[in-house]
């Protein structure tokens, strides 16, 4: 399986790195989310993990041009600091397929991944 992350914060973009390849999955990392976009068409990821609040192109904007300009349906997992519900049911009329709570580790990370991955069948 191929994860694309997407945070501007390295304390949070590398360990999730880290996180994801110890899980044994291939992963690609992008600092902003025009990095992003170029390499959700060069990676082709079967999975995104993306911050909302990144700086010229927020979260929202990647979303919406994967799900809307690009019509693509790959499963999408935000992972943020916002815990504002409103926030948060936004993203999910967005078309995203879960939001994790940013915290200082990745416990939960794996079964999200997993559920995903269950839900898609992807391989």
């Amino acid at each position: 399986m191929k994860i694309l992350a997407v945070d501007d914060d390295q304390l949070v973009l590398l360990p999730l790195q880290k996180k994801i390849q110890e899980l044994g999955y291939k992963v690609m990392i992008a600092d902003n989310a025009k990095k992003g976009i170029e390499l959700f068409d060069s990676f082709k990821p079967h999975l995104v993990i993306v911050d909302m609040n990144m700086p010229e192109t927020s979260g929202f904007e990647f979303i919406e041009h994967l799900r809307v300009n690009k019509r693509s349906s790959t499963p999408i997992i935000v992972l943020s600091g916002y815990n504002n519900t409103e926030i948060i049911s936004e993203t999910f009329k967005l078309g995203i397929n879960d939001y994790i709570i940013k915290s200082n580790n990745f416990d939960d990370l794996h079964s999200r991944i997993k559920r995903v991955n269950i839900f898609f069948q992807i391989q």
